[in-house]
């Protein structure tokens, strides 16, 4: 067994990782799908190894084509993060005036926003102070451990902070970030604003994904305002998320 440590040490390894953030920590979902994929894809180089032994040729044909696939996934990896990263780098504000902004939602705690939210809440405040006239589309229906709607919370959080109510529009029906957009482009229509540059304030990880659908959805144009979690990890988490949420929103639009 000893000449196979070099295979179970490190799956292993990956495993407690993945039972580690699967566990002990809240809000890291994916990060243990990755530590058990990496886990999975050494097990199977093992697996081959194994098979060589009496079935020199089958293993090799077979370790040629796992090398391809892991080639190729680690390519569209690459390419997609690229796009994503590049996103929101470019999420800034625009020199002209934003007059229109929607605020897409997140986990709310009973009736207290979960730090995903807050801080698109943080930069959705700073927004609403540096456009005095913008109006903000606070999107978001009610979710499983929700007392509230997601726009209901928003518009209290931002409210008890000073923004005039008269500002913010409530769009409560949404439970994903396609309905968000849907719904939220109706609310900016009776605004009369459907034909508006509107700002997209969410995580940055976020941004591609959710600017390729307003594109999709009709939206004459978007900018972005990105937030950030304060914790590097969990960024990490989700920006690798994304990378297969972009690619079934690809196949499946």
């Amino acid at each position: 067994m000893k000449k196979f440590a070099r295979y179970w040490v490190p799956i292993v390894i990956l495993l407690v990782l993945a039972a580690f953030f699967q566990f002990a920590m809240i809000g890291y979902r994916f990060l243990p799908v990755c530590f058990g994929g990496a886990a999975a894809l050494i097990f199977c180089y093992m697996l081959l190894r194994l098979l060589s032994v009496k079935h020199k040729k089958a293993a090799s044909a077979l370790r040629v084509f796992l090398n391809v696939c892991v080639v190729i996934g680690f390519l569209a990896v690459f390419v997609t993060e690229g796009y994503v990263v590049a996103e929101r780098i470019n999420a800034r504000p625009i020199k002209a005036p934003e007059r229109y902004a929607v605020v897409l939602g997140a986990g709310v705690n009973g009736t207290v926003p979960s730090r995903a939210l807050r801080v698109r809440l943080d930069t959705a405040l700073k927004f609403a102070g540096e456009n005095p006239d913008a109006v903000l589309v606070l999107s978001g229906g009610q979710g499983a451990g929700e007392d509230i709607s997601e726009a209901q919370c928003m518009y209290a959080w931002l409210t008890a902070r000073g923004v005039d109510a008269s500002r913010l529009v409530l769009e409560d029906r949404s439970t994903s970030t396609e309905e968000n957009l849907t719904f939220s482009r109706q609310k900016l229509a009776e605004l009369g604003a459907a034909d508006e540059n509107v700002t997209v304030i969410t995580g940055g990880y976020h941004i591609a994904r959710a600017r390729l659908m307003a594109a999709d959805l009709g939206y004459s144009s978007t900018t972005a305002r990105a937030a950030y979690s304060g914790y590097p990890v969990l960024e990490l988490n989700y920006y690798l998320r994304e990378v297969p949420a972009i690619w079934w929103y690809l196949l499946t639009r």
